[in-house]
Order: structure tokens, then sequence, then C-alpha cells
């Protein structure tokens, strides 16, 4: 499905065919496609009405989530946690984008999607291992990429960016989360690169404003007021975006 949205024009007839031989992702499309961000007035009841209405980067996003879940031989608490906190910052990274970069507001999404796709991983192979490390970083109050780096060597910044290689998706995606817990380079970053970052760090700090206790802690440089002046938001327009969040998220945990 991947290979097919990467083509230069895609085959809309092919793909639907595609998704309507995998249950599960056709059921993760319909629920995309009558969620509150995309829904207008019916309900949306077939995939190829679905994926026109919604469009390819939005179908793309729907694949992305299935092969998200996919990637779990078996859901645990911990596989749980990461694919909500994913779900979160997705929807989130949307509906900033769409008040600070609309012309970007898909693939912010689809950037939220991936962000933590390392962490799927590790969840996935080393799931002792990695449950002991979310333990730890919860209980002491360590940034979960700190541990990584200290108990593996690397973070799951290096392994989301090789998968992101793996299944085609955006070179920019790649880059921008291959260091994305590194202090940001002012210096040699252009502007929408700045906000396509901001957006994604602000996603994070609402994403806790919104829960208390995000189950994903990891290691953030800018504050809430930076990325807003960045962004050119304002408290009226957070408190908008964190309502039409909760409405999107409820959608979904269902």
């Amino acid at each position: 499905m991947l290979t097919l949205l990467a083509e230069e024009e895609p085959d809309i007839e092919a793909i639907n065919d595609n998704i309507l031989q995998d249950p599960v992702l056709a059921g993760i499309l319909l629920r995309y496609a009558n969620s509150p961000l995309y829904r207008r007035g019916t309900e949306i009841s077939n995939v190829p009405t679905a994926t026109k209405m919604i469009g390819l980067k939005n179908v793309r996003s729907a694949v992305v989530l299935a092969a998200l879940r996919a990637t779990c031989p078996k859901e645990t608490e911990l596989t749980r946690a990461v694919l909500q906190h994913s779900l979160g910052i997705a929807a989130l990274c949307k509906l900033i984008a769409r008040k600070s970069l609309p012309s970007a507001a898909d693939d912010m999404e689809l950037l939220g999607l991936l962000h933590d796709m390392g962490m799927m991983v590790l969840a996935s192979n080393l799931e002792k291992e990695y449950q002991a490390l979310f333990d730890r970083a919860h209980a002491e109050h360590i940034p979960v990429d700190k541990l990584e780096m200290e108990i593996f060597g690397f973070n799951h910044d290096q392994i989301t960016a090789r998968a992101l290689q793996e299944f085609r998706l955006p070179k920019h995606h790649e880059e921008l989360l291959s260091h994305f817990h590194q202090p940001p380079d002012e210096k040699n970053t252009d502007t929408e690169d700045k906000k396509q970052r901001a957006v994604l760090v602000l996603a994070h700090q609402l994403l806790f404003e919104m829960r208390g206790d995000d189950a994903c802690d990891e290691t953030l440089f800018e504050s809430t007021e930076a990325l807003m002046t960045t962004l050119g938001l304002d408290e009226t327009v957070l408190e908008d975006i964190l309502e039409n969040a909760l409405a999107q998220l409820s959608h979904f945990a269902r």
C-alpha cells in the first residue's frame, strides 16, 4: 500500500482494491473518514468514498496506523500506551498545523503518527527489557530516550529513521525525527523546518497538559511560550485545539 501511495500518479482503483483486501485497514480508514476531523454530516460506509473524501495523504496515515498496530505480535499495556501516545500526538499535530501551517496539516499528522515508531519496534522485540526501562523512566522521572541511550547505546529516533527509509516515507520526516531529541540547530534550520519541529514539540506539551502524566516522557527543549511565538498562536487558539483533540481521541478510543 505504501508503495502504491508513493507513486507519482497513484492508481486509486488499485489502492481501493488493496484496502478492501485488508479488513483491519478498511476499518481504520472508515474510522478516519467518520472522525470529527473529516466527517461532513452523513456517515461514510464504503472505502472508495472514504479515500475520495479524505485524500491520499490521509489514506497514507491510515496505512501507517495499521502498520503500527501490526508491528505488535501481541498487544501489551506498553504497546497500547505507545500507540495511544502516537495517536494523541498525531491528532494534536494536525490541529496545531491547521492553525499555523495549514498546507502541511496532513503531513504533520503523519509525522505525529511516525515519531515514535522506534518505540513500537523496541516494545515488540525487547518486551521485558523495554517495560523495565519504561517503569524506571516513570518512577525516576527520566526521559525514555535518555534511558535508551544509557541501556542500549542508541535511542528510538535512530530506529524510527530506519523504518521511514524502509517504508519509503518522506525524507523530510526522516531527517527531522532522526535528531528530534537533540537541541534544535537554530543556525542551520530554515523557517518551515523550525515551524514543523515546533508543531511536533508543542503537541507533546499539550498532550501532557491534557493527560497530566503521559506514559511516553521524552526530552523536549523548547517551552510552550516559545513554541506559541514561533507558530503565531495565542491561548484562545490553544483552548480550541485541546477541545477538538479531546473529541478526536475519544472517537479513536471507541
